[in-house]
């Protein structure tokens, strides 16, 4: 697949959140990394740790996720879906992006809930450091809209290539 040299804003904004998940992760093991050597050099870890890291966590995965699904980059089987049809092929593509559109969705209202409530009650995690939990939900949230709306972008470009394959264009 070729890069696009001009970009929507959709695949810049993808980007973007991804670089964070990418700066998230580089965080990530520096805390850890910190963590480790106070508590093997020094007996005393980094208090808050646990709680902060999987908030952080959150943020890594449905930071990046929707730049990887944009990109195809998923990792995929297809022992059985290399033996497919192109229709049967576009029909597999099609029911999982609708699949995973709406298992998003529900995440997306569900989790706007939760975030909004832990937002209202002002919801922390940990003893020792205490981390509020809101804005993890949030960009959970967010993650998930994006993945959404690029799951309903591949099944437009599921059918955009059944009617190049009725209309006799070349494959995609």
């Amino acid at each position: 697949m070729t890069e696009n040299p001009r970009r929507s804003w959709f695949d810049v904004f993808l980007r973007v959140l991804n670089y964070i998940s990418v700066l998230a992760i580089l965080f990530t093991a520096a805390w850890i990394f910190t963590d480790v050597v106070g508590r093997f050099f020094f007996g005393s870890p980094v208090p808050g740790t646990t709680e902060l890291i999987k908030s952080v966590l959150l943020a890594i995965v449905f930071l990046g996720v929707p730049l990887t699904l944009r990109r195809n980059a998923h990792i995929r089987t297809t022992v059985l879906v290399r033996r497919f049809s192109r229709k049967a092929k576009i029909a597999v593509s099609v029911i999982g992006s609708a699949l995973g559109a709406v298992i998003f969705a529900l995440v997306c209202v569900y989790g706007w809930e939760a975030a909004v409530r832990a937002w209202q009650v002002h919801e922390f995690e940990g003893v020792q450091l205490r981390v509020p939990t809101y804005p993890s939900r949030f960009i959970m949230v967010l993650g998930s809209a994006l993945l959404v709306i690029q799951y309903l972008i591949n099944i437009a470009r599921a059918f955009g290539r059944s009617e190049e394959a009725t209309d006799g264009g070349a494959p995609t």
